[in-house]
């Protein structure tokens, strides 16, 4: 008689671990399946500078065998990206550093812009978005070394 209820604990303890590892199996495969996009900043395979507007704006620099290429990318609701500006190094060294900041060049649809700051730094400025947000990337260096950001809204 007393084989009887120690069969029934072991029962119940296997079928409380099959239980247990279904539900873990279910939260790993459904958080696995539904995981389609990550934080710019924490993709492995996304090197762009900004953390911040990531889902509308991208900004890159990267070496290349003549030197650096430098680009600004606007990023369509259905995560397709435009490219709005793109400078090769020598492009880049026909914009010295002067005592004011100044623009470089506007992106195609005019919501991003290049600026050159007095400090020598490159200055990326991306929208209004739709939230009227205005994301800014300020970059030291092609390839860069150091990169800040920055976001306001318009009229706050």
């Amino acid at each position: 008689m007393s084989v009887r209820p120690f069969f029934a604990r072991l029962i119940k303890a296997f079928l409380a671990f099959v239980l247990c590892a279904a539900g873990l199996a279910a939260l790993t495969l459904t958080s696995a399946d539904t995981a389609q996009a990550c934080n710019p900043c924490e993709c492995e395979n996304d090197r762009r500078h900004n953390c911040m507007g990531g889902q509308f704006y991208a900004v890159y620099t990267k070496g290349t065998p003549t030197g650096c290429l430098f680009e600004v990318y606007s990023i369509a609701p259905n995560g397709t990206g435009h490219r709005q500006l793109r400078f090769t190094e020598r492009d880049l060294a026909r914009f010295p550093a002067k005592a004011q900041n100044y623009l470089v060049a506007t992106g195609r649809d005019k919501r991003f812009a290049l600026y050159r700051l007095a400090s020598g730094e490159w200055q990326v400025n991306a929208g209004p978005d739709e939230e009227n947000k205005v994301y800014v990337t300020i970059i030291r260096d092609c390839p860069a070394s150091a990169v800040r950001e920055e976001v306001f809204i318009i009229g706050k």
